[in-house]
């Protein structure tokens, strides 16, 4: 027994040391909590996260970067354009040496960086940020380097995988408040399959679709007094069957929009 005792004794102390030597050799990144072994966290509090297509071409992408550890060599940016579901190459965009640093590029630069104009940036695109910081030691890090609860939470002002979102601009030209007239229609008649069109009337949000049949009509009422409209259409599948057109209150009709309609009107 006693024999048995000392075996399973020693058995256990050999487990718990290799155990000990594993936890020695890792190198967990942490990100405030231990002076010497904090990762070089960089954080970015924007200015904006939602741009207007129209004002693109004479809005600046802008914000303040810093490394809360102080332990930052240099931050590189990255950019890439989402649209459709489909990611632009990912291109350099600029990198930052000094900490905390104000940051701001005109967003015509970040088309051309892209090889495109801002025209050709639409309504429901996101523009896409990944950052990449060395430290002081040389430790590379990227988004891949921290956890989700990390990267997940907004009020980290994380720097390393983030997104600006386009919207549609609001409607000018016309006249706003009135009775706006929805015509939609599907081209093999049976409803929009998913996809929908959005009057957002001073932030207040309401989707028009249909699920069956060729077409649909809605009637939209913008009250007196609106400041802001923005139209703007949400792709669903077999977007090749999907039309429509839009009646202003002074009577003119905007579209046909579709087959493939884009996400903005303007």
């Amino acid at each position: 027994m006693k024999s048995n005792f000392k075996y399973i004794l020693g058995l256990s102390l050999l487990i718990l040391g290799i155990a000990a030597c594993e936890d020695e050799d890792k190198n967990p990144l942490n990100v405030f909590e231990l002076e010497d072994s904090a990762a070089p966290y960089v954080r970015i509090k924007l200015d904006e996260t939602i741009v207007a297509k129209g004002d693109l071409a004479n809005s600046t992408f802008s914000g303040t970067v810093d490394d809360p550890s102080d332990n930052v060599a240099s931050w590189d940016l990255s950019v890439t354009l989402e649209s459709g579901g489909v990611s632009s190459d990912t291109v350099p965009l600029a990198t930052i040496t000094e900490f905390p640093s104000n940051l701001s590029i005109p967003y015509t630069d970040i088309a051309s960086a892209l090889g495109i104009t801002v025209d050709n940036i639409s309504g429901g695109d996101f523009i896409r940020f990944l950052g990449e910081s060395t430290g002081t030691d040389g430790t590379v890090t990227t988004v891949a380097n921290y956890s989700a609860t990390l990267t997940g939470q907004p009020e980290q002002l994380q720097a390393f995988n983030f997104i600006v979102l386009v919207k549609c601009s609001p409607i000018s030209g016309t006249t706003v408040p009135g009775t706006w007239v929805i015509e939609m229609q599907d081209l093999y008649g049976d409803g929009w399959d998913g996809a929908f069109v959005t009057f957002e009337i001073d932030g207040a949000t309401t989707d028009y679709t249909f699920t069956a049949g060729d077409a649909a009509t809605f009637n939209v009422d913008v009250p007196a007094g609106t400041s802001s409209l923005v139209i703007s259409y949400t792709s669903g599948a077999f977007e090749e069957e999907h039309v429509y057109t839009i009646e202003t209150p002074d009577g003119e009709v905007l579209g046909p929009f579709g087959p493939n309609p884009a996400p903005c009107i303007n």
